[in-house]
């Protein structure tokens, strides 16, 4: 297996964190990423997932003055026919911008100085992508065909991969590099999640004068929450009611109140029965004190189940060992990219990156997971390549 250029790999990943890029606000990460992959030998396509986010949404005002990006769709011809075309992607935007970053190195971890997230989710996972695409092209390794997918507004619902049109992918299967964890940690299974609303309906009366007239929303909410199980309810479902709003003012008996929550569950079962519970307990909750309640649900992805007997599983594996990891097949309690090109027909798993603590000013990195990260696509590319070869003379 060819080196990875150590110094090269962190420099383009500290170059990649000093470019905001919050979701929905990606276009000058999309346009280093053009050059960069121009000069490695791709052809790079970018789709409207941008603007038709907005569309989308319903809210298109000001859009004249935005810099739309796209999703990147990137192509490199390869050299060895037989090879099957391989997928990889990584996603763009980070949960939050990033501007003002300062990172630095210490004892072999990357890290900030605690004002601002990293971004290694995902610039870590590119990071390794152009490296690889960059060592390919430096040694004239031999290689399939190579689709890189780059996604927009994966931290707001995987809302760049479910705008791509999965139809004009070529690959078969793939590889997201976006776990956190470490690389040898292949994630080959992961929920179905639910996001549910619900509105109560309560009556409003002056809280000193005649509060006996009054319906307290409020209350309706309290009771149905307490009611509810939140939290880890087994190995493979949780439960969470994130958001609640409600009130006007403290003399008034609150009439309305919205809650918004989740489910997830990698058991479709357990997720209807938790959805089912959630909606009874609102629905006691409300008939005991008079309110009224509505319930609005929407499946926000679905879940993926991959064992050791998938060939993408199977690829990862050999492509982990190659690189001197003993890789474990994992699930995770988070969506990502991944949900959506398996719920589109390509089995794709999502491979660790090495990011710790992400979502947090206390977001880090390790050289060595980076390294390895790398290490592990190139792995698979020469897997993919050597397993052609097998079919060939078979």
């Amino acid at each position: 297996m060819a080196d990875v250029n150590e110094k090269r790999l962190v420099d383009r990943f500290l170059q990649m964190v000093q470019i905001d890029s919050p979701s929905s606000h990606e276009r000058e990460m999309a346009d280093y990423l053009k050059k960069e992959l121009a000069s490695l030998g791709f052809e790079v396509a970018e789709d409207d997932a941008g603007r038709d986010l907005l569309q989308t949404l319903g809210d298109m005002r000001g859009a004249e003055t935005i810099r739309f990006a796209g999703n990147l769709i990137a192509r490199k011809k390869g050299t060895v026919q037989e090879a099957s075309p391989v997928l990889f992607a990584a996603h763009m935007d980070t949960v939050v911008s990033n501007k003002g970053v300062k990172a630095s190195i210490q004892d072999g971890v990357i890290r900030t100085d605690g004002r601002t997230i990293l971004g290694a989710d995902d610039k870590a996972g590119i990071a390794a992508l152009l490296e690889v695409a960059q060592i390919i092209q430096e040694n004239r390794l031999p290689h399939g065909d190579l689709e890189f997918v780059f996604t927009i507004a994966e931290e707001t619902g995987l809302n760049g991969a479910r705008l791509l049109d999965k139809k004009n992918l070529r690959a078969k299967f793939g590889f997201v590099m976006d776990s956190g964890g470490p690389p040898n940690v292949v994630i080959g299974a992961s929920p179905t999640e639910i996001d549910f609303s619900i509105k109560i309906y309560g009556k409003a009366a002056h809280s000193g004068v005649n509060p006996e007239d009054g319906v307290s929303a409020i209350a309706a909410a309290g009771h149905g929450l307490s009611k509810v199980q939140m939290g880890r309810i087994d190995e493979e479902t949780t439960v969470n009611i994130g958001v609640i709003k409600g009130g006007e003012k403290t003399n008034i008996v609150c009439d309305y109140v919205e809650l918004w929550g989740e489910v997830r569950s990698r058991n479709k079962e357990k997720l209807s029965w938790e959805i089912a519970k959630i909606q009874t307990a609102f629905a006691m909750a409300c008939e005991k004190v008079g309110a009224r309640f509505e319930m609005e649900e929407q499946q926000i992805y679905s879940g993926f189940q991959l064992t050791e007997s998938d060939e993408v599983v199977q690829i990862a594996f050999e492509g982990a060992r190659k690189a001197g990891m003993n890789p474990q097949l994992a699930p995770r309690g988070g969506g990502s990219d991944t949900n959506i090109f398996n719920a589109a027909g390509i089995p794709c798993v999502n491979l660790g990156v090495g990011a710790s603590k992400d979502h947090t000013v206390e977001e880090s990195v390790s050289v060595k997971d980076l390294v390895q990260a790398s290490q592990l696509v190139l792995g698979i590319v020469e897997t993919v390549v050597e397993r052609a070869g097998a079919e060939v003379h078979r």
